[in-house]
């Protein structure tokens, strides 16, 4: 008995104001459709017993008519395969207020789709199977929902599917609005295997309890973590990973400029990026700690195109004030985007939910510049 599992798959998110050059769609959005749809081009190949959707299926509760249609059309190709498809609701995809309705239903009418999006445990047997289904819920809390679940002796095999941030010894969570956390232990160690999702990278919590992760990054807290699916084998406990191929995105080695005058930040600029192959990809800069003099003359529009083969280039100056305080922000002084990027960076919160803040606000500056 082979599972198929993959998660946070976010049809219908986009960033920056690069535009697919073939589809004529924001790129980032071309490159998750890709993503997703080479998920199931994995999943018709391998042709597991059941693909498990782990949540987060959609970027927002009202996707685009785009982004549906583009699931829908996946969802027909895994229906018309036979292969038996869960599904359930994540954080980003269940409404907040009840009335509002959920884009699940239009996957009710397809054969072998359980679309799971009601509160609670739905229970969807496939074979020697139960798949014990719980979407992402506030009332009732997910924590007491999750404690009830247990598996069932109808079946040989038992498999939960869960979409929270899972608090062990450490947390695995996206500090996000509206999500639910559950503690390990509340999570039942009889099932054969627990299949997360909402943590963006594929991580082991315990034996046979995995986040999948998401299919792309959604920022740059992601840069270093491969994408893809997981394969398991019910009944030998082993569990593979399968990359899909993304848009490439890196982190160029950060430039303290404390000692360094703005012909020289020029200069390791360009032997940085210079030494990265750039082309087409996602790249971020950061210079720290300029000095006042130093940052009246950087010639910040010289470093932006050495960096102008890259699909987004973004680029961060962190300078020091005259007292010898470091003041964030970037090349564009004064600016609305500028003013943006300074405030999220003197904000509380974690550095991953700084960078997909910027990476969503940034395309509606572009767009107004435009």
């Amino acid at each position: 008995m082979r599972v198929l599992h993959v998660s946070d798959t976010h049809l219908g998110f986009s960033a920056f104001s690069r535009l697919d050059p073939i589809e004529g769609i924001n790129q980032r959005e071309s490159d998750f459709y890709d993503a997703f749809r080479q998920a199931v081009d994995k999943a018709i190949s391998l042709r597991p017993d059941v693909v498990i959707h782990a949540g987060d299926l959609f970027d927002t509760v009202r996707p685009q008519n785009r982004a549906i249609d583009f699931a829908l059309r996946q969802m027909i190709r895994l229906s018309e395969a036979g292969i038996e498809t869960v599904l359930i609701s994540g954080n980003h995809s269940t409404p907040r207020i009840k009335e509002t309705g959920t884009i699940f239903r239009i996957f009710e009418h397809l054969p072998h789709i359980h679309s799971v999006h009601e509160p609670g445990i739905s229970k969807v047997i496939v074979g020697d199977l139960t798949v014990h289904a719980v979407p992402h819920s506030v009332t009732p809390p997910l924590q007491e929902v999750v404690r009830e679940a247990t598996p069932s002796r109808a079946t040989k095999y038992n498999v939960l599917v869960l979409h929270a941030g899972i608090l062990d010894s450490k947390a695995y969570k996206m500090d996000e609005f509206n999500e639910q956390n559950v503690p390990a232990s509340a999570v039942s160690d009889g099932f054969d295997y627990t299949a997360l999702g909402h943590f963006h990278k594929f991580t082991e919590i315990r034996r046979g309890m995995y986040y999948s992760g998401s299919t792309e990054r959604l920022g740059f807290g992601e840069v270093d973590q491969a994408k893809g699916v997981v394969e398991v084998d019910l009944g030998t406990g082993k569990v593979g990973f399968h990359e899909l191929r993304t848009r490439g995105m890196i982190d160029i080695e950060p430039i303290d400029a404390s000692k360094l005058t703005s012909s020289e930040i020029l200069k390791v600029a360009r032997e940085r990026l210079s030494a990265a192959d750039i082309d087409d990809i996602i790249v971020r800069m950061v210079v720290k700690d300029v000095r006042p003099d130093a940052y009246r003359s950087l010639e910040v529009p010289a470093i932006r195109k050495l960096g102008s083969s890259a699909m987004h280039f973004e680029l961060k100056i962190d300078r020091l004030e005259e007292e010898g305080r470091a003041a964030a922000g970037d090349a564009h002084i004064g600016s609305l985007e500028h003013e943006y990027q300074l405030y999220l960076s003197s904000l509380d919160i974690p550095q991953e939910k700084k960078d997909r803040l910027i990476s969503a606000g940034l395309p509606y500056f572009a767009e107004g510049e435009e």
